[in-house]
């Protein structure tokens, strides 16, 4: 694997896969991340996998998941889901869920997170990688390739 100088402009991903191979539990993670209401409605990450969600753009109907569902419907939209009390790595993952896990670097970010520069963003990402499953994008596509 080549290694790449990480800069403000590198694109990190949620490298779903390193949560499985580390034998976390990716759904009990996002249910962690839910608002209250959602909580009620979802009262375990446990049971409920599926729903059918209409797609507002193209009308068809999608299976996609419980936990995910709610956050796009309710938490999401709350103009308090990412603030600036949260801890840093929190909001980080928080703004990947908002972005439906796309690719994004520590400016990308910066706009969901303006309270903390590029540079805090990018320490963080650097820091956090073994406890968020969060990789520069070309890391986890060498991954990928090995699988």
């Amino acid at each position: 694997m080549q290694w790449q100088r990480l800069t403000t402009e590198t694109k990190f991903v949620v490298d779903t896969t390193w949560w499985e191979r580390t034998g976390r539990d990716f759904r009990l993670f996002l249910w962690d991340q839910l608002c209250p209401e959602c909580r009620e409605q979802i009262p375990s990450h446990v049971g409920t996998r599926e729903v059918d969600w209409i797609d507002p753009e193209t009308a068809e109907v999608k299976k996609t998941d419980a936990i995910l569902q709610c956050m796009r419907t309710l938490c999401i939209p709350r103009p308090d889901w990412i603030h600036r009390g949260l801890p840093l790595m929190t909001a980080i993952f928080r703004a990947f869920i908002m972005n439906d896990y796309r690719p994004m670097s520590a400016e990308d970010l910066h706009e969901y997170i303006p309270w903390r520069t590029p540079d805090l963003i990018l320490a963080a990402l650097k820091a956090a990688q073994q406890e968020w499953g969060i990789f520069p994008e070309w890391a986890v596509e060498e991954v990928d390739l090995v699988a």
